[in-house]
């Protein structure tokens, strides 16, 4: 070590330059490093401690409980020595910090090696796995204790590789990687979630992710786990995840990344993100919080804390969920009821209606109206079964519909066998009249096409009317006065196959098409009326 600066001596009996701050970012690192194999101590230990029972270690438990302690107590020194107040002034006594943590570190080396005999001994495949990552966790975190010492690899942050164990091949975690990344069970068929969901672990610690997959599907959960953030975002984008359980230092795109892309995306940002961390700065957890997380805890974790707020994270996604799908049938409906009132209404006047709450009443100056009427329609229906007479009338009445719309007219109503229209009332047309003719014969061809029995009778009129909408109830568009009563008594006293017209409508088409004239008929409340006829030719 250089001796450039003036030196103090630590606990350790180690040389420290007195007054020198080290890099924050270097024991920023540092720290993260450290924190990293006491995850895997205290959670593997945790894990073998829980299945003691059903794995027959019942034997094994107390020294199981002291390397717990140990892993527990290794890292409130930990939190003690090398905290995020003593990472941000700089003033860290790395060789306080060997001294602490070479104590306990060897109590879980030595009592792992002594549990490893005894779970050899007994045969135990599953806990010899656990406890093999346990001791090179032990001997991992004792290689980076040295190179703690060494004030120059920190500030390099040259820190030594932690060993690479896979976890068994056996855990259900591999397998679910591989089904969730294809959307699939092992037999092709859609994964299923269990009732608890669907959860995602992003780690690129191969350690970290088997830790944490396992504790959570003895939780119950469906889990999946990811190596990086990019391969997170993929599963993520083809497969639905109640969940994700999101790492910060990874390669590639690390958990700031990852945050902010979710967020960024439509149909992901509403899966909620719990951050498990060995960071535990502040500032990293209130931008993570600002980035969208749910939450955010520190690793190694406390499982009953993890269990909490996994929890109330997927019941909060419950809820929203549950608040989506009421909205989304609340649109649904709406939607149901604006298509009926288009049904009902003009679309002219279901725009009126949306925008007022109400529907003003007009008068409407130059109206050509139409009625249709089949003759002798009450002899019919009395020979024929009701569901025969109302198909063959619902087959005219769709057809009269169209022929209304392709010469641009309003349909008003049918009343009985009688279908009513007008043109020029809420679309404007150069000859409301013409309209109304041109449709009218085409309906005199139509009805027998469809019936063999059917003849109609078609009577137009025009002039003024009043057109809007009466009741709260079972209301319709309709329209009301003189020219309305003229045109239906057009219509009654014609004949059929022909097209009957008074006077003002005739003067509309006389040039168009040629005619016959009737005479006057006598009209209730307006004396006689002369009437012309046109019939198909």
């Amino acid at each position: 070590m250089s001796n450039d600066h003036p030196t103090s001596l630590t606990a350790a009996g180690q040389h420290l330059p007195a007054g020198r701050a080290l890099a924050p970012e270097a024991l920023r690192e540092t720290r993260h490093s450290l924190r990293t194999p006491l995850n895997h101590i205290i959670g593997y230990s945790e894990m073998l401690l829980e299945s003691a029972a059903d794995q027959g270690l019942e034997a094994l438990v107390p020294d199981l409980e002291r390397v717990h302690a140990a892993g527990q107590h290794l890292l409130e020194q930990l939190d003690r020595l090398l905290g995020p107040a003593q990472v941000a002034a700089g003033t860290v006594d790395p060789a306080l910090l060997s001294l602490e943590l070479r104590t306990p570190l060897n109590a879980v080396v030595g009592y792992t090696e002594i549990l490893l005999e005894a779970a050899a001994d007994r045969d135990q495949r599953e806990a010899v796995l656990d406890l093999e990552k346990i001791h090179a966790a032990s001997k991992h975190l004792l290689g980076l204790i040295d190179y703690v010492l060494d004030l120059s690899r920190i500030e390099a942050g040259a820190l030594p590789a932690a060993p690479v164990i896979a976890p068994p091949e056996s855990g259900g975690t591999a397998a679910a990687t591989a089904s969730a990344a294809a959307g699939t069970g092992a037999d092709g068929e859609p994964a299923l979630r269990t009732e608890h969901g669907s959860l995602l672990v992003v780690d690129d610690n191969a350690l970290n992710r088997d830790v944490l997959a396992r504790r959570l599907e003895r939780l119950g959960y469906t889990v999946a786990t990811a190596e990086n953030g990019r391969q997170a975002l993929a599963m993520l984008r083809a497969a639905p995840y109640d969940l994700v359980l999101l790492d910060i230092l990874m390669p590639e795109l690390d958990g700031y990344q990852v945050l902010r892309q979710l967020k960024a995306d439509e149909q992901l940002r509403h899966i909620p993100v719990v951050v498990l961390s060995a960071i535990d700065e502040l500032e990293s957890v209130v931008r993570c919080v600002e980035l969208g997380a749910d939450d955010y805890l520190p690793k190694p974790f406390n499982p009953a804390l993890l269990r909490a707020r996994i929890g109330a994270s997927l019941e909060k996604k419950r809820l929203r969920d549950q608040e989506v799908w009421y909205r989304q049938q609340i649109e649904a409906e709406r939607q149901r009821a604006d298509e009926l009132l288009h049904v009902i209404l003009p679309d002219e006047i279901v725009r009126e209606l949306k925008t007022t709450d109400a529907v003003q009443p007009r008068r409407y100056e130059h109206v050509a109206v139409l009625f249709c009427d089949i003759v002798g329609f009450t002899p019919y229906c009395d020979q024929r079964q009701p569901q025969e007479v109302l198909t063959s009338l619902q087959q005219l009445v769709e057809v009269y519909e169209d022929l209304a719309a392709r010469y641009e007219m309003q349909k008003i109503k049918t009343i009985g066998d009688a279908f009513m229209a007008v043109a020029g009332l809420l679309t404007p047309v150069e000859n409301p009249v013409l309209n109304c003719v041109r449709c009218g014969l085409d309906m005199i061809a139509a009805a027998p096409r469809l019936t063999a029995e059917w003849t109609v009778r078609v009577g137009v009129h025009v002039g003024p009317v009043v057109a809007g909408v009466l009741g709260r109830r079972q209301y319709l568009f309709d329209l009301w006065g003189d020219t309305v009563n003229t045109a239906a008594r057009m219509e009654s006293s014609g004949v059929a196959g022909t097209v009957t017209l008074s006077r003002a409508a005739w003067d509309a088409v006389a040039t168009h098409y040629p005619g016959e004239r009737v005479g006057a008929i006598p009209v209730k409340g307006k004396g006689d009326l002369e009437v012309f006829r046109i019939a198909p030719g």
